[in-house]
């Protein structure tokens, strides 16, 4: 069973990113147009040569890359389709809860440089199972685009809880933060570890429990 985005409003949270609404209004060759004029303008500042055969066709090639790529979270368009399957399809194998590990690079919005790391997200089943590949498609909208991770934790969340109707969602993200590694105290061996429990995940002792025991077991192998 699909049900489309414009039916499950995936904008919906108590945690948004700070989206110029106007923004949205333009076609994606509009903004690279505009990012490619003005990240040249950067690059001319910096003191490079840009009729260097090298460097000529970076402002483009930056421009698309933003738009098309790593930020592409920001077009809520770009929220992926959502395949359900009803729990009694599962009944006999039902699991009590389902716990998936997800990669994921997104970019700090304080200086716009990566933060790589994992999620792991976890889930109760209820009415409703979602496919397996759809938690790492939704990870990987919030994280194309620029982001902290309290609130891309937050993000992951709240969509969860509305496509699943449940409150019994857990996240945890566990990243490194390049804007740490490569700038200011410059720590390569730093982590950000945020959580979000919800539902049964922050009352019942044994399920959260349960949901940290298979994170750790996860890190062993990293």
């Amino acid at each position: 069973m699909k049900k489309k985005k414009d039916a499950l409003n995936p904008a919906i949270t108590r945690f948004p990113t700070p989206i110029n609404s106007k923004a949205l209004d333009k076609s994606n060759g509009e903004k690279i147009k505009t990012i490619a004029t003005h990240f040249r303008v950067i690059m001319e500042t910096l003191g490079l040569d840009l009729t260097n055969d090298s460097l000529k066709d970076t402002p483009q090639r930056v421009a698309k890359m933003y738009v098309n790529e790593i930020f592409s979270g920001l077009d809520p368009e770009n929220f992926p389709d959502i395949n359900f399957f009803p729990e009694e399809f599962h009944h006999e194998h039902r699991a009590n809860t389902v716990l998936v590990k997800v990669s994921f690079t997104s970019f700090c919005e304080h200086h716009f440089v990566p933060m790589r790391g994992f999620a792991y997200v976890s889930y109760i089943p209820g009415k409703q199972l979602i496919g397996l590949s759809k938690i790492p498609r939704i990870v990987r909208y919030f994280s194309h685009r620029p982001q902290l991770q309290e609130r891309m934790t937050a993000q992951i969340a709240d969509s969860l809880s509305i496509l699943l109707e449940t409150d019994d969602i857990a996240v945890s993200i566990i990243a490194k933060h390049y804007c740490v590694v490569t700038r200011g105290i410059e720590d390569s061996a730093s982590n950000t570890i945020t959580n979000v429990l919800r539902g049964e995940f922050d009352r019942n002792d044994q399920i959260r429990r349960e949901f940290f025991e298979g994170i750790n077991r996860e890190l062993k192998e990293i």
